[in-house]
């Protein structure tokens, strides 16, 4: 295990104050929470209002009402929506985002909320690009290999897509009903290949603004001496506390216990996003992160995917755009 402490003569008070800005500079005050009115979905919020906290920012709460069939006479890639259902859904879902915001606010958490109707992923995407939010959180249950290659979930479908990244938790584990949530006191980042340091900046914000430590994991046979003297002084150069541990088979289970064993930790990965049947197939080390975790993911597309996404991301926009003028 490698360690290297924090050298430079910042205080506390500067380190996290640098952070904060680097965090507003990544959008990290701005996060997007997909919410579908269930118990299940509003388990993110307390991970989510962390952000707000962090880099006094806010959160919107986002709800996309389904689409309908076009009605009768309707021009073809023209859709019509009935008038009173859609209404009566928008209402509805009006009234749940406002009574979400009305438990959030006397925390001192500064919240929006939005609608849209449409396919959800297809609206959280557009929206998360063209607003500029620095994170889309969700909670969500992952689907199987087979399930989602016949029927893709909600994240399926953001991870073949989305150019922000994804907060994940799973509703579903038991610590998450029962115990308090709390701040993190450490970031784990798994280190397996040069797009895994994507998630570095991201990390390096939500360390110093969060006062949280950074706990590195490497596959033994990746170490590098010279590359774990940079990339501990890259964050020493931000009044960040940093180690290295490495570690031999089975990375995946390797740092899931890692988490297990540091109860509250998140883990901050960098990731391909692959998609399609190859990630359904193969799986992926963030795929299998995400899927399995005890605690909070965050998952960062590098940059090469984030530039192709954020094209395709803008025409898509402009396609709906000309479908609904």
């Amino acid at each position: 295990m490698s360690q290297y402490k924090n050298a430079t003569e910042q205080t506390s008070r500067d380190a996290r104050s640098d952070s904060v800005n680097r965090g507003s500079s990544l959008n990290l005050n701005r996060v997007l929470v997909p919410l579908n009115g269930s118990q299940d979905s509003e388990q993110i919020l307390p991970f989510a209002t962390m952000f707000a906290e962090w880099f006094s920012g806010e959160i919107t709460l986002f709800h996309s009402l389904p689409p309908t069939h076009p009605a009768r006479g309707a021009r073809p890639q023209q859709v019509h929506y009935p008038d009173a259902p859609h209404d009566r859904g928008a209402i509805l879902a009006s009234a749940y985002l406002e009574e979400v915001v009305s438990r959030l606010n006397p925390h001192g958490i500064s919240c929006r909320w939005g609608i849209a109707t449409g396919d959800a992923a297809t609206m959280i995407t557009s929206r998360a690009t063209t607003s500029g939010f620095g994170m889309i959180a969700i909670a969500t249950t992952a689907r199987s290999k087979a399930h989602r290659l016949v029927s893709p979930g909600l994240l399926d479908k953001l991870w073949k897509t989305t150019t922000a990244p994804l907060l994940i938790i799973n509703p579903h584990h038991k610590e998450f009903m029962t115990e308090p949530v709390k701040a993190p006191q450490t970031l784990i980042i798994p280190r397996n290949h040069r797009g895994s340091d994507s998630v570095l900046p991201i990390a390096s914000a939500m360390a110093g603004a969060s006062r949280s430590s950074i706990k590195i994991v490497e596959k033994k046979s990746r170490a590098s001496r010279k590359d774990e003297s940079e990339i501990l002084n890259y964050f020493s150069t931000k009044g960040i506390n940093a180690e290295i541990v490495q570690v031999d088979r089975n990375f995946t289970k390797k740092i899931h216990k890692i988490q297990a064993d540091d109860p509250g930790s998140w883990i901050l990965v960098g990731s391909r996003m692959r998609s399609g049947i190859r990630r359904s197939i193969l799986g992926s080390i963030s795929d299998k992160l995400a899927r399995k975790a005890v605690g909070p993911v965050v998952v960062v597309a590098d940059s090469n995917v984030i530039k192709q996404r954020t094209r395709a991301s803008h025409k898509a926009t402009k396609a709906l755009a000309t479908l609904h003028s």
